[in-house]
């Protein structure tokens, strides 16, 4: 079952992921881009402690996306997954040959998850910015998957 919870941290489903796994007491991490990069600004030295997040090589969001997938056992998506940010996820799932799943009820990502023997859990999806409310329907997606 999931021991863990990675993300790229940036606001809205990634930092929801970083919160459930606080919530449920799981351990946490992720890779972010070089300088911290996110909406709404730079990551702060305590945000990268807490939630255990290492800074990629490059500045870009594709590496951290394809750091934080090949990372993983694999990945799970919310939100419109034909943003850009969503269709590069899942393309690295691919190419990766790592499990995805996509908008699942937490019945459906608890199954998924016990199916693929998931250990570590990469939560991606869309910005807050963009999606309104995913932070919120991420979060509480993810805790009710995975309470005990």
């Amino acid at each position: 079952m999931i021991k863990k919870i990675i993300s790229g941290a940036q606001t809205g489903a990634d930092r929801a992921g970083l919160a459930a796994a606080a919530v449920l007491s799981l351990e946490v991490g992720g890779t972010v881009p070089r300088g911290r990069r996110a909406e709404d600004g730079p990551l702060t030295d305590r945000t990268m402690k807490l939630f255990n997040l290492k800074e990629h090589s490059s500045d870009k969001y594709p590496p951290r996306t394809k750091a934080n997938v090949w990372n993983s056992d694999g990945t799970v998506v919310f939100g419109n997954v034909g943003s850009p940010g969503s269709r590069l996820t899942l393309k690295y799932c691919r190419e990766l040959g790592k499990p995805y799943c996509i908008n699942p009820t937490p019945d459906q990502l608890r199954v998924w998850a016990l199916k693929w023997k998931i250990e570590t859990l990469n939560v991606a999806g869309n910005r807050e910015n963009s999606n309104p409310g995913i932070y919120r329907s991420t979060l509480n997606t993810l805790i009710e998957a995975f309470k005990t």
